[in-house]
């Protein structure tokens, strides 16, 4: 009798057990189905509703998005209104998207505002239809550049990685007349574009390469003008590069006899100012090539941008335009040639200007260029 009444006490016991598990399971898919009301439908299943119904999902009526019309002569409701014409529940209607039933308004993709970017007065480069993509890993791709031409456009981009990658113009198998070397933190931000002018008659190899890291792809076009646009370009160049002020032209010389060490220039960029063009060429001191160093700089010493040029100086202008978003961008040159033949003239000059007008002024403002070497 004793040990059956012990196994009753026990067993009672372990009753009551599961009903407290139960019933803790069930308040907690009340909570549950409570917090999924507030969110998804912005009402509570533990209150009760006003009268006329708050409570609900969105469409039934009595939910926050029904609409029940006023009586005469009685005002709707704050924050309500008659449902949306079924011509805005298109869906190629270009003013709104319907998601899920709800209508959404598509945003304006216009530039208004401070934001406003004013076009270049010159367009330097085409609108590309479609970029080829190198995968990474030291991918090469080569582009045969016709007999006549003259001119070759190449841009550089990634989805936002950092964009390091090698463009070189080859004139036969072992002669190089360009070469530059990038190495940008965000090639989605500051995408790359670069002109290349080389002789005629000659049919250079344009060859695109990426860096030895197999997770750093790059995006390229490659364009070259006809003789009618090349002839534009060329106008363009020549006239942005004789109208230069002494503060955007500034000459840089070489450094010593083994190379290396040259004078380094500072050109400081208005906020104002989207994107700039870079104008490399030794026309009028000296026809040499030249090596630089340019660096696109953002704070004390911080790097956004590097490339490393090589070019040839008296038939090849070098013609790029460099991104600078954002405030406190300085551009930073430094002559990588001999002293000797390493005289060079460069070009620092806007393209792009954001908001025009009220920051910056309408000219080019800059600080006078820190000289060194």
């Amino acid at each position: 009798l004793q040990a059956f009444q012990t196994y009753a006490d026990s067993h009672k016991k372990l009753s009551v057990d599961l009903i407290i598990v139960k019933a803790m399971k069930i308040i907690g898919q009340l909570l549950a189905l409570a917090t999924f009301q507030v969110i998804v439908w912005e009402t509570s299943s533990l209150s009760m509703p006003p009268p006329g119904g708050a409570g609900g999902p969105p469409g039934q009526q009595g939910g926050p998005y029904s609409y029940s019309p006023p009586k005469p002569g009685q005002a709707p409701p704050a924050g309500q209104g008659p449902p949306p014409p079924e011509s805005l529940k298109q869906p190629g209607n270009p003013s709104a998207q319907d998601l899920g039933g709800f209508l959404k308004p598509v945003p304006s993709t216009a530039s208004v505002g401070p934001e406003a970017v004013s076009p270049p007065k010159f367009e330097m480069f085409p609108v590309y239809p479609s970029l080829e993509t190198v995968q990474g890993g030291g991918t090469v791709r080569t582009y045969k550049i016709p007999v006549w031409a003259e001119r070759v456009q190449y841009y550089l981009e990634t989805e936002g990685r950092p964009l390091k990658a090698s463009v070189q113009l080859w004139i036969g198998p072992i002669r190089t007349t360009h070469t530059l070397k990038s190495d940008v933190e965000n090639g989605a931000e500051t995408p790359y574009s670069g002109t290349l002018t080389f002789k005629k008659n000659i049919g250079p190899v344009l060859k695109i390469s990426t860096s030895s890291s197999y997770d750093l792809p790059i995006q390229c076009g490659v364009y070259v003008p006809n003789p009618e646009r090349s002839e534009q370009l060329k106008e363009n160049t020549i006239d942005v590069f004789n109208n230069c002020n002494n503060a955007e032209k500034i000459k840089i010389q070489g450094g010593s006899t083994t190379g290396g060490g040259g004078a380094v220039r500072y050109w400081k960029i208005p906020a104002s100012v989207k994107s700039v063009q870079l104008l490399s060429w030794s026309r009028d001191v000296g026809k040499k090539s030249f090596k630089l160093d340019i660096e696109v700089l953002q704070g004390p010493n911080n790097k956004r941008q590097f490339y490393y040029l090589q070019c040839g100086g008296s038939c090849q202008p070098y013609h790029s335009v460099i991104q600078t978003p954002g405030k406190g961008s300085v551009i930073r040159i430094q002559n990588k040639k001999f002293v000797e033949d390493g005289l060079v003239e460069v070009a620092v000059v806007p393209y792009e200007m954001i908001n025009e007008g009220k920051d910056g002024g309408d000219g080019f403002l800059m600080a006078a260029p820190t000289q060194r070497g």
